[in-house]
């Protein structure tokens, strides 16, 4: 998955084995980006908007990470 700069630079400040909140995630690229590179051993993806929550809920599901991310 390739994550925007701004994306990118905020994953590279999350200490490996992290715990990961990202509030207004939209498509949940960030969770999934971290989870996947051990940044993150758990993630919530927090959207309030109905559209952007089924837009994470896919991503999510998607990268087969259903376990790691909520």
């Amino acid at each position: 998955m390739k994550l925007s700069r701004r994306l990118q630079l905020i994953m590279e400040q999350i200490p490996d084995g992290s715990r990961l909140a990202d509030i207004g995630s939209d498509h949940a690229l960030l969770p999934v980006a971290a989870v996947e590179a051990g940044r993150a051993i758990k993630a919530v993806a927090g959207e309030v908007n109905q559209g952007p929550l089924q837009a994470a809920a896919k991503q999510v599901a998607e990268a087969g990470r259903g376990e790691d991310i909520s």
